[in-house]
């Protein structure tokens, strides 16, 4: 699995466009702090610009990141999945022999007069659905298989997989809800960051725009007087007069424009926030769903094991009776199956437990 995951990350195009994200952000950055300076931005914008161009470049590479983690996650789980399916396919393929076995048992009863032919065919039907069944069964895989090859470039195939999967419990240590809004702050450090930065710097009394404002460039405009030349004693004083005419006279539709932009800007900052805070909420009923699937998953495996003990002592007493000859090695061998379905079952319900202990701890793998 090791080989698979190292394999999908290095053709993965997500994570190759992450990184070309990432290179162009901080292009883009160096050429919007030049054409700052150029133009000679104030204080408090340029420190605005400059830290909103650094959260996003960091944004972006923590997006790298999460999407990485969410491939490893794609591709265990593909990886056990396939490794499930074959293993049972592989028990399909006992029951269908033992089935394969009764069959002709029955025919010699039926021959004996002992069962009718009815039961006979109903021998037949079961076998015949699980023939069915193990096609299906091969069809999927085989579609799992491929996808894979898609997913790392590997063809499973040509591998022996490991079929055991590791069991290594999560316990939160403390506060739940303090653990959850500690990952869920960690998920959308950067983008709390961003909301908080634009509220700080549009309720900053320094970079406010008000009606005011605006009146008092409207009086301006309303003042505005168109110069003469005769009035001037050089062309140059002319033209300097005529532009700050213009000037005057675009003042009002200019303090409309930036007194518009700055409420929008401020509303925006508003929306993001109370979205942020939604987020929150979501995020953290849906970690605790998943908190409590868990622990109920976490149950069942301990159930499953128990289970397989006990069955493990019935699998005994049924090859002890089969020495005897108590019972048929058709009873024998249906117990034997029986086992492996609850080994198959602690398996999947492992994996399961797995994915939730990965998306309470990286909610990004979750929430993708």
């Amino acid at each position: 699995m090791d080989d698979a995951i190292k394999a999908a990350i290095s053709i993965s195009d997500t994570l190759a466009l992450d990184i070309k994200n990432s290179n162009y952000q901080n292009k883009i950055n160096d050429i919007n702090a030049d054409s700052d300076d150029f133009n000679d931005v104030d204080g408090d914008k340029e420190d605005f610009n400059n830290d909103t161009r650094d959260i996003t470049l960091k944004k972006l590479k923590q997006q790298k990141d999460f999407d990485e983690d969410k491939l490893i996650q794609k591709t265990t789980k593909a990886y056990n999945d396939i490794v499930t399916s074959q293993m049972k396919i592989d028990k399909a393929a006992k029951e269908l022999e033992i089935k394969n076995k009764e069959l002709e048992d029955t025919k010699f009863k039926e021959s004996l007069g002992i069962v009718t032919s009815t039961d006979l065919k109903s021998t037949e039907l079961e076998i015949q659905n699980l023939q069915n069944t193990q096609k299906s069964s091969e069809n999927r895989l085989k579609d799992a298989q491929y996808s894979f090859k898609v997913l790392t470039g590997k063809d499973v195939t040509e591998y022996s997989l490991e079929q055991d999967i590791k069991l290594e419990t999560f316990k939160i240590d403390g506060s739940i809800d303090e653990y959850l809004d500690n990952v869920i702050d960690s998920y959308l450090k950067y983008t709390e960051q961003l909301v908080k930065l634009n509220k700080d710097y549009y309720y900053d009394s320094d970079n406010k725009v008000t009606e005011n404002d605006v009146d008092d460039e409207k009086t301006v405009t309303e003042n505005a007087t168109k110069p003469t030349e005769a009035d001037y004693s050089t062309y140059e004083a002319y033209m300097d007069a005529y532009n700050q005419y213009e000037n005057d006279t675009n003042a009002y539709t200019s303090a409309v424009s930036g007194y518009l932009t700055y409420l929008k800007n401020k509303l925006s900052a508003e929306e993001d926030q109370t979205s942020l805070n939604e987020n929150k909420k979501d995020f953290k009923d849906q970690l605790k769903t998943i908190y409590t699937n868990l622990l109920t998953s976490e149950d069942n495996i301990n159930y499953y094991k128990k289970n397989i003990e006990l069955n493990n002592e019935k699998l005994s007493n049924a090859k002890f009776k089969y020495d005897l000859g108590m019972i048929t090695e058709s009873d024998y061998n249906t117990q034997v199956v029986a086992n492996e379905d609850l080994d198959l079952e602690l398996r999947s319900e492992i994996a399961t437990y797995n994915t939730l202990k990965e998306e309470i701890q990286k909610p990004w793998i979750a929430f993708s």
